[in-house]
């Protein structure tokens, strides 16, 4: 510790002193729950008074009279100026040297520069507390939760500010990812690389979901890649080790983030890339552009969801014949009669009540009968459930851009989804080390 850092601790011992005695002078607490909210608003004080100190012992350090101007001239010291910070203490005021160009008039804080900041602005602490809540709550929400919990006042406006700015650090830092996935010379490197660095066997899954977009409603398209846990007994492992990512594009446009995510999964140097998704068309286009090697597998919920409404309309919803056919074809689905099953369906396409549902059916399995061996991958240990991908769906598309009265512009949205998939893959800590300081807004 320098010795300014330690005067300044020495005078805070002196301050926590005087208010531990000033707590004891008073009258008995009702109980420890008295105490404590005592404890935590001397603190919070504390932490005001140390910030403040610090920064003004910075502030205030000897400099020289004259410093470089960008103009080119010298900007002259004028007199100490005050600034104010927000931070997750709460707002701090401190002093520092203020210079002035006579040339150009231009004025200049070097301790601002140094540090990083603009009077006024959100500190990188709060601006990474201020986005958490808003990743996970509606803007005003955060903002009364982070009063509630944290005795910090930060308008909705900021924390929609901190929420979206960490949008775009995992916008900026996605943007590497796809300028190091299109380096001929380091995809090369790749194949040398240890072994223990490739993944025997890696997970992916895409997947879509509406989220209102001004008077529209725009599908955020999500992706993850995941490991499987450990396997215990006859349970499916659990998905492990999950990342997430997304956007607001169209699927060519994905394109390059898909590819740079499995980058750096090391997903193209896997020994076994195995994708389970719905059959929606893009996704499985993207899958065979960009990784034509993968096992792709058709998710089995949502294969056997197009079993159900045929029967109904055969039998009657929920009778005992329509549940009889329903599970008579899935058996030859699971067992692998596909043919069987083409032919059940295609068998009832002129039925006047169950024909549209048979067509839709048919066309589907049909699209995807590569994909609908389940026989074949369950004898191989694979996956046959995309529910990460459809839990990604739900918790950053529905949990928190489908709110109550949400409406969005698309580059909140964007930023905000960003964000949350951050959060949800365990890197909001990677993220935030990324920040400077964030304005306030009103």
């Amino acid at each position: 510790m320098s010795d300014c850092s330690t005067k300044v601790a020495e005078g805070l011992v002196e301050i926590l002193l005087d208010l531990v005695k000033e707590a004891v002078g008073e009258s008995h607490p009702k109980g420890v729950g008295e105490m404590e909210v005592k404890v935590i608003q001397s603190m919070r004080q504390l932490g005001e008074a140390w910030l403040g100190i610090w920064l003004t012992a910075l502030g205030t350090a000897p400099q020289p009279p004259e410093i470089p101007c960008p103009c080119g001239e010298e900007a002259i010291y004028n007199r100490m100026r005050e600034g104010v910070l927000l931070s997750g203490c709460g707002r701090i005021s401190f002093k520092r040297r203020y210079y002035l160009c006579p040339h150009c008039h231009q004025g200049q804080y070097p301790l601002d520069d140094a540090l990083g900041y603009e009077p006024g602005q959100m500190t990188p602490q709060l601006t990474s507390m201020a986005g958490w809540v808003g990743t996970e709550l509606p803007f005003r929400r955060g903002s009364e939760t982070l009063k509630a919990l944290c005795g910090i006042s930060v308008s909705e406006n900021s924390v929609r500010e901190a929420t979206q700015r960490m949008g775009q650090e995992v916008s900026a830092r996605e943007a590497q990812w796809e300028a190091e996935s299109e380096d001929v010379a380091a995809l090369k490197a790749r194949d040398r690389a240890p072994k223990e660095k490739k993944p025997e066997r890696l997970y992916g899954s895409l997947d879509g979901v509406l989220v209102p977009i001004g008077t529209e409603w725009r599908e955020l398209k999500i992706g993850s890649w995941y490991r499987e846990g450990p396997r215990r007994g006859n349970k499916t492992p659990r998905a492990v080790d999950i990342t997430y990512y997304g956007d607001i594009a169209s699927a060519a446009e994905l394109g390059k983030l898909f590819w740079a995510t499995g980058y750096k999964r090391w997903a193209d140097q896997a020994a076994e890339l195995i994708f389970v998704a719905d059959g929606a068309v893009w996704i499985w286009n993207l899958v065979t552009d960009y990784f034509p090697k993968a096992v792709q597998i058709v998710d089995w919920y949502h294969a056997v969801e197009y079993i159900a409404p045929i029967a109904n309309a055969l039998f009657g919803e929920n009778t005992a014949k329509s549940r009889a056919w329903q599970e008579r074809i899935t058996a030859d689905l699971w067992e692998g009669r596909f043919d069987q099953v083409l032919q059940a369906f295609q068998s009832q396409i002129d039925h006047p009540q169950a024909g549209p549902a048979a067509q839709r059916a048919f066309t589907y399995y049909t699209n995807n009968r590569q994909r609908m061996r389940y026989p074949d991958f369950v004898a191989k240990g694979y996956r046959i459930g995309s529910g990460t991908a459809e839990s990604a769906c739900k918790q950053i598309g529905t949990q928190r851009l489908k709110v109550a009265g949400a409406r969005w512009s698309q580059e909140g949205a964007r930023q905000t989804a960003k964000a949350r998939a951050s959060l949800l893959s365990g890197q909001w800590a990677q993220i935030s080390a990324r920040l400077g300081a964030v304005p306030l807004s009103a």
